[in-house]
């Protein structure tokens, strides 16, 4: 099965966005929220901000304040505010491989991931890293963290296999839709034969998604002719929540200096930019092709 437990980072932000709803929706300021819990109101902003843990008897103040007297509601809060201390299942072997990458932002988006139903991914100029061999995500590891031992090295590598399958393999399966730019698949990561395996596992994995009926993997290729990439200048991958009724759409922004996250009303405007990635590129079984292609030619 699917790790799919529950993670601080996401449990903070589903509280969070919560308890912000019921306090403006009972026209309760942030200031009297304080003066209740007895704090300052910064730390009322950081609870509804997914900042940090919140204390049971914090939430069932509040909860009282804000006269949420529903039953499922509150034991579903309280449910949340113990998860808030729960660590995700990455910190059992690679915290501090998470934390050098840059924790906060880490940490959320492999929440995210975890508890996804949809991942679409534009990616360039690499293959993305759900879909990387070993040998081809070590020599990328290499690039980007040349002070790593290879025994840090072989340590992510380990992780990154569990991340793809928890996201592939599983009986619970994130869909995962990824368009990658031509330049991904041609450009030569590790050597030849490093590559030549990393397109071969590519091509082959898609090929037993195929065969089998399983369109919970599908890749595309965006080619060269097909001009501009629309408005996409760089790597992106919008998460979109096994349980949309708590958790929002998320979009991670790859650049030079590692990621961050779009604002709530650029999801929309992205979500579109990957339709006209989606229309421009290769279908799946002509993707598949072009890597036996490139493969041949290496």
């Amino acid at each position: 099965m699917a790790d799919r437990r529950p993670s601080q980072e996401l449990a903070r932000r589903r509280l969070g966005d919560a308890l912000r709803r019921y306090r403006e929706g009972s026209n309760v300021r942030i200031e009297a929220a304080a003066k209740e819990l007895e704090c300052s109101a910064a730390k009322i902003s950081r609870m509804e901000n997914g900042l940090g843990p919140a204390k049971l008897w914090e939430v069932r103040v509040l909860l009282d304040l804000y006269k949420v007297t529903d039953p499922t509601t509150r034991n579903r809060m309280e449910r949340w505010a113990k998860d808030t201390k729960e660590p995700g299942w990455w910190e059992d072997e690679a915290a501090d491989l998470v934390s050098a990458l840059g924790s906060d932002d880490f940490s959320l988006y492999l929440a995210a991931e975890t508890e996804a139903s949809r991942l679409r991914i534009y990616c360039t100029p690499v293959i993305p890293s759900l879909l990387q061999t070993p040998d081809y995500a070590g020599a990328h590891t290499r690039v980007h963290h040349p002070d790593w031992s290879e025994s840090d090295v072989a340590r992510f590598n380990e992780f990154r296999v569990r991340r793809q399958g928890n996201v592939l393999r599983n009986a619970d399966p994130v869909r995962l839709d990824a368009v990658l730019d031509e330049g991904a698949i041609r450009r030569v990561v590790g050597g030849r034969d490093t590559h030549a395996a990393q397109l071969r596992w590519l091509a082959e994995t898609l090929d037993t998604f195929a065969a089998t009926d399983r369109d919970t993997l599908q890749v595309r290729v965006l080619p060269f002719s097909a001009g501009v990439p629309s408005r996409a200048l760089s790597a992106f991958t919008i998460i979109e929540p096994l349980r949309p009724e708590f958790d929002r759409p998320m979009v991670l922004l790859e650049h030079t200096l590692g990621g961050s996250w779009a604002s709530a009303g650029d999801v929309e405007t992205l979500s579109a930019i990957f339709s006209d990635l989606t229309k421009a590129a290769h279908d799946p079984e002509h993707s598949r092709h072009l890597l036996r292609e490139v493969i041949e030619g290496l």
